[in-house]
Formats: C-alpha cells, sequence, structure tokens
C-alpha cells in the first residue's frame, strides 16, 4: 500500500466511525439539527461540536440518509471499519 492509500483509509476510518457515533444517537443528531439556525454552516458546525469531529467528518454526517439508520446498515458499517482497521494493521506490520 502507498502512502495515499494509507490515507484514504484513514479518512474513510474517521467517516465511519462518526457515522456509527451519530447513528448510535439519532435523537441527539436531530437535535442538534432541529437548533441550530437552519443555515448550513451552523447545522455544521453545531454537529462537529457535538460529535467532536472536522467540517468534513459533520458535512458527511449531515449528507446520512435516513435509511442509514437501520440496524442492518449500522452493522454494514461496523464491519467495513473493522475491515479498515485490519488493512491498516496489516500495512503497519509491512
Amino acid at each position: 500500500m502507498d502512502d495515499d492509500e494509507r490515507q484514504n483509509l484513514v479518512a474513510r476510518a474517521e467517516i465511519v466511525s462518526a457515522y456509527i457515533r451519530a447513528l448510535a444517537d439519532p435523537e441527539k443528531l436531530v437535535r442538534v439539527c432541529a437548533n441550530a439556525s437552519g443555515d448550513r454552516d451552523d447545522e455544521r458546525a453545531a454537529v462537529a461540536a457535538e460529535f467532536g469531529v472536522g467540517d468534513m467528518v459533520a458535512t458527511a454526517i449531515l449528507d446520512l440518509q435516513v435509511r442509514r439508520f437501520t440496524p442492518r446498515s449500522i452493522e454494514q458499517m461496523r464491519n467495513e471499519l473493522a475491515d479498515i482497521e485490519r488493512r491498516l494493521a496489516e500495512l503497519d506490520r509491512q
């Protein structure tokens, strides 16, 4: 694996991990959005602050589709994260 691939895996892991955290408490996500002013930048800043993520990841959370909130979809994300972590661990051993 080259450095670009590793960076992509790390970035994807950050996003998927944030998805899992946000989907674990959908009421919090809805509350944060409902309390924002309605401006996209304010919503992004509120989500970033609440979930401790950067702007790019906050935007990804805001762009989640409702169908991602199903238990099956959440499990698929957990599996994806585990696969990414396994691939990163293999890379670190090389």
